[in-house]
Parts: structure tokens; sequence; C-alpha cells
């Protein structure tokens, strides 16, 4: 059975910098049992990326952003600012979260909804801070419970590299 999947802007520059990351990347491009979307907020991120630094690898299917998941990104925005001032997330939130603006968050945010919209599966990310912050989660969960969406589970980076590292 195949897992839709989305990998996060930095999992592409934690690939890069793995000690055995042609083996790595070779392995994951070899799981039937994952389809890896490719999102456009994604590739023009990763065009900023020197050229040597770039790794070469196929993307099976771009999914462009449509102006419903830009709806739904500013949707998350609002709900994570009313949590973040919350009493119930006050603990959760870091001193720095409090500062991020809604163009800090928009990419991430983009990447969530998108996946939203089209069911994927998992989000892979190494983005502790904002994306799979707990906070970050429960908005998620708030937003797409609301437009009636699944929310994609989330698996960080350096555990799904263990799969594919041995």
């Amino acid at each position: 059975m195949h897992k839709t999947v989305i990998m996060d802007t930095n999992v592409y520059g934690e690939l890069l910098i793995e000690e055995k990351s042609e083996e790595i990347i070779s392995r994951i491009d070899k799981d039937d049992s994952l389809y890896i979307y490719g999102v456009d907020i994604i590739s023009k991120e990763l065009q900023d990326v020197p050229s040597d630094k770039k790794i070469k690898g196929q993307v099976f299917k771009e999914v462009v952003t449509s102006l419903v998941a830009r709806y739904i990104a500013s949707q998350y925005y609002k709900k994570y600012n009313e949590l973040r001032k919350s009493r119930k997330h006050q603990k959760s939130v870091r001193e720095k979260e409090l500062k991020y603006t809604e163009e800090d968050l928009k990419n991430d945010f983009l990447i969530i909804a998108i996946a939203s919209l089209k069911n994927v599966d998992i989000i892979i990310s190494a983005d502790q801070r904002t994306m799979l912050s707990s906070i970050a989660k429960a908005t998620y969960e708030i937003v797409n419970k609301g437009d009636d969406l699944r929310t994609p589970n989330f698996i960080d980076y350096f555990e799904f590299k263990k799969r594919y590292a041995r």
C-alpha cells in the first residue's frame, strides 16, 4: 500500500549533509511504498540553493499552490495566533514563537494546507520549532476539523532517515 508523502524543504537540506546521502536517497527512491509529492513552493525554495549543493532526484508529481490552500494557510495563522496567546498553550509556547509573523510561517502553513487538501498521508520535516511544534499541530487539527479535512501524520526527518540509513 502506497503512502503519499511531502518532504519539507529542510529534509532536502538534511539529506545533502548526510554522510551516506547518495545511499539514503537511493533507498528512498527504490521504496515503492512511498509516493512523494513535490510542492511548487518547496521547488522555489530549493531553486535558491547553490547548484553545487543540489541533489538530482525525481519528484513524481508537483502540486501547485491554489487559492484555497492560501486561504486555509491564512486560517492556520489566525488560529495559531489565537492559540499561542491562550492560557491553555502558554506553557508550551516558547518566547520565540510569540514573535513569528504570518510571513515567517507562510510556507510551512501552505505546505500543510496543500497536504490536507490533497489528503497526503505523511509530512516529513526536521522543523520542530514551527511546522512540528505542538501548537502548530493543534492548529492544523482545529482548522482542518472545521473544514472537514484530514490532517496528515507528521514524521520527524531523523526518525524517517533511520529507516533508510543502514
